[in-house]
């Protein structure tokens, strides 16, 4: 099976994140699941909610052939795709691979091992708004189509949150509703 896994904080996990996932699997035909699979802890950007509250989150967005992943939470430490990857690549069953926004790819030699990473395992490159894709390094290929972009981000709804402006339609409405009841990112 080809499985592609878009990581990262889901902090908090938004309908864009699901159109993400929706996309590719419509896009790119040898992709047969799509993995979400929120980080313990981000080497690069702090993370707000608990793992706990982001699973719970997450598990909305669950439909069909896209899955959440637990692997980088049960590690309980910083997660480094490229330990992560290393990991994966051994299982003889299925081959991965590893989604990034455009945005990303510009800073992706800030990652740890990250020459090492581009040998082992192959990126798929999700077009975002604002973000044109010029030249990528080999071992990444752009996702084409007639894709839909947004601008919507984890920061954008943790501002709303914290200036009590509505979220409606960023999130799922049980995500919206874990947010209120927990009384997350005030």
């Amino acid at each position: 099976m080809n499985i592609a896994i878009l990581g990262g904080r889901f902090d908090p996990p938004h309908i864009w994140h699901y159109w993400t996932a929706a996309q590719i699997l419509e896009c790119v035909k040898y992709i047969d699941q799509v993995w979400l699979m929120p980080d313990y802890s981000n080497a690069f950007k702090p993370i707000i909610a608990s793992a706990i509250d982001r699973l719970d989150m997450l598990h909305f967005l669950e439909a069909g052939r896209i899955r959440v992943s637990t692997i980088a939470l049960a590690r309980e430490n910083v997660t480094y795709t490229v330990e992560l990857v290393s990991g994966l690549v051994r299982d003889q069953y299925n081959k991965y691979f590893w989604v990034v926004g455009s945005d990303v790819t510009a800073e992706f030699s800030r990652w740890r091992d990250y020459q090492k990473l581009s040998k082992i395992i192959n990126f798929l490159v999700f077009p975002r708004k604002d973000y044109p894709i010029k030249n990528l390094p080999s071992g990444f290929e752009k996702i084409e189509g007639n894709l839909i972009l947004s601008n919507i981000s984890s920061t954008l709804i943790r501002d709303r949150i914290k200036s009590s402006l509505s979220i409606k339609g960023l999130v799922f409405p049980e995500v919206e509703e874990i947010i209120r009841t927990r009384n997350l990112y005030k």
